[in-house]
C-alpha cells in the first residue's frame, strides 16, 4: 500500500486466494489494479510477465504448494523472457495443516532457488514482509528506471508461527542475514516459521549454560557466506540449521555449500523434513513435533555438536 501511494505501478494478479495470502486488503482498496484468474496458477504468471512487459509492477499470490509448482515453468520462462515478477506464496511447509499433504509444501524452497536471476526471501514476521516488500518493489522500479532487468523475487511465509517481529530493533538490510541473540558456543540458524523455535531452544540451552548464536536467514538461496563463515568460526566451528523443508536441497544444504567452497572448518546438523510427505493435523506445531522440527529436537542437535 506504502509502495502504491508513492506512485510504484503495481498490478495484482491473483488466483482466487487474496485473503488466505494476505493481499486482500490491497486488492479491496484499489479493486482496478487486479485481475483474479481463477484457480489457474500457471496463467496467473504467465499474465503478470505480460504486465511486466507494460512496464508495470506485477505481484502474483497463492499457497506455496501451487505457486511452485504450477507457477515453476512460468516464473522460468518470465525471467527468460526478462519480464519478473514479485510473488507471494503463503503456507509454506506444515502451515496448511489441516488440509494435508497435497497442500503442504515441503519442497518449496529447493522448488525456485535455482531458477536464474531469482530472489527467495523466506519471511519470519509482519515486520520482514513489510520491509521487505517495500525494499523489493523499489528495487525493481530503480533497475528498470536504468534500462537493467531487475531479479525476480519470491516471498514465502506461513501462517501459523508467524510473529509481527522476530526481535526489535533489527536492521532490515537486503540480502542481510540477521543476527537475533549473539552466543559463542555454536550457531542456529533458522528461518521462516522456525525462526520462533530457534529463539526458544537458545533460551534453553541457556538455562543450561550453552550460549548459542540465533540467526534469521531469510534469503535463503543467496547466503552470505563471509558473515556466515565469521559467525561460526566464532561459535566454535559448530552449526545447527532448521527449517520446515527437506533436508534435500533447503536452505542448510546450500548454506553448507557455500561454508565450505569458503573453506570453513565447520561441523553441523540440519534439521528439517527428511523425506517424508506431511499429513493432516489440527496444528503445524503438532506436525513439527511429529518431524522433529522443535526447539527440543534443536537442543539435541546441539548437544551431538558439543
Amino acid at each position: 500500500e506504502k509502495a502504491y501511494q508513492e506512485g510504484f505501478p503495481l498490478y495484482c494478479v491473483t488466483s482466487d486466494l487474496p485473503g488466505s495470502t494476505g493481499v486482500g486488503g490491497f486488492i479491496k482498496n484499489h479493486p482496478d489494479r487486479v485481475i483474479d484468474v481463477g484457480v489457474a496458477e500457471s496463467n496467473m504468471v504467465s499474465v503478470a510477465a505480460g504486465l511486466a512487459k507494460t512496464g508495470l509492477i506485477p505481484i502474483v499470490d497463492t499457497f506455496a504448494q501451487f505457486g511452485v509448482t504450477k507457477g515453476n515453468l512460468p516464473l522460468t520462462m518470465a525471467n527468460l523472457s526478462q519480464a519478473p515478477v514479485i510473488a507471494v506464496f503463503s503456507h509454506t511447509g506444515f502451515q496448511d495443516a489441516a488440509d494435508g499433504a497435497s497442500h503442504q509444501a515441503t519442497t518449496y524452497i529447493s522448488a525456485v532457488s535455482a531458477i536464474p536471476q531469482t530472489t527467495v526471501i523466506n519471511l519470519a514476521s509482519s515486520k520482514e514482509a513489510y520491509e521487505y516488500g517495500y525494499q523489493a518493489i523499489k528495487k525493481y522500479k530503480e533497475a528498470t528506471e536504468k534500462g537493467e532487468t531487475p531479479n525476480s523475487v519470491v516471498f514465502f511465509l506461513g501462517r501459523e508461527n508467524f510473529s509481527p517481529e522476530a526481535a526489535p530493533n533489527l536492521n532490515y538490510d537486503w540480502g542481510k542475514p540477521q543476527v537475533l541473540i549473539p552466543g559463542e558456543d555454536l550457531v542456529i540458524v533458522a528461518t521462516g516459521s522456525l525462526v520462533t523455535k530457534a529463539i526458544v531452544a537458545q533460551r534453553i540451552l541457556a538455562d543450561e549454560g550453552i550460549h548459542a548464536t540465533v540467526v534469521n536467514h531469510a534469503f535463503v538461496n543467496e547466503p552470505d557466506g563471509d558473515l556466515f563463515k565469521e559467525l561460526v568460526e566464532k561459535n566454535k566451528g559448530r552449526l545447527v540449521t532448521i527449517e520446515d523443508h527437506q533436508v534435500k536441497n533447503g536452505m542448510g544444504a546450500m548454506l553448507c555449500r557455500t561454508l565450505a567452497q569458503l573453506g570453513t572448518d565447520y561441523k553441523a546438523k540440519c534439521l528439517g523434513i527428511d523425506g517424508h510427505f506431511g499429513r493432516s493435523a489440527y496444528q503445524a506445531d503438532h506436525l513439527y513435533e511429529r518431524y522433529g522440527l522443535s526447539a527440543a529436537a534443536i537442543c539435541q542437535a546441539a548437544h551431538q555438536l558439543l
